[in-house]
């Protein structure tokens, strides 16, 4: 059993970085909503392993370090040699340039409950791809998908 510490971001991340460099992986818990749906907020986590530029690859889910010293996790949506591009799966606008020096962490698997689901397995990459090609309808497939939640409750087919 692992041990589960709280600690704010820009605690943590400098030490997480530390451990990245030695190959090793880290586990943090998802806070935010950013990456809903595929991220669910305070019950999935993610495995983090040291980045390497050259390898990154758009649909990657990328860890960075704003200029202004927040850590966010989003997915790579462009990359050019020297920059790349990133967008949350809740999100709407791409951010960016980034550059290389802001990377932090690449996340290589999710845990969901029990189960550790590989970035790379077929399933993910094709949903990954499939809601990154509906970047420009996300607005209202959301809009959509939180009326829907909100009327199922309002007439008591599913519980709040």
């Amino acid at each position: 059993m692992h041990k589960v510490i709280k600690a704010k971001s820009a605690e943590i991340f400098p030490v997480v970085q530390e451990i990245l460099q030695n190959d090793n992986r880290v586990s943090v818990i998802v806070t935010g909503n950013s990456m809903y749906p595929f991220l669910r907020e305070c019950i999935d986590s993610v495995e983090l392993q040291k980045p390497d530029y050259a390898s990154l690859k758009r649909l990657d889910i990328v860890l960075i370090k704003r200029n202004n010293g927040a850590y966010v996790l989003h997915r790579v949506c462009k990359k050019d040699n020297n920059c790349f591009y990133m967008v949350g799966d809740n999100q709407y606008v791409k951010e960016g340039p980034l550059y290389p020096d802001q990377l932090v962490a690449v996340v290589s698997a999710v845990i969901r409950g029990q189960k550790r689901i590989p970035c790379d397995s077929t399933l993910w990459m094709m949903l990954s791809r499939l809601w990154l090609f509906c970047l420009p309808l996300r607005r209202f497939m959301m809009k959509a998908y939180r009326k829907t939640g909100h009327l199922l409750k309002k007439f008591g087919i599913v519980r709040s």
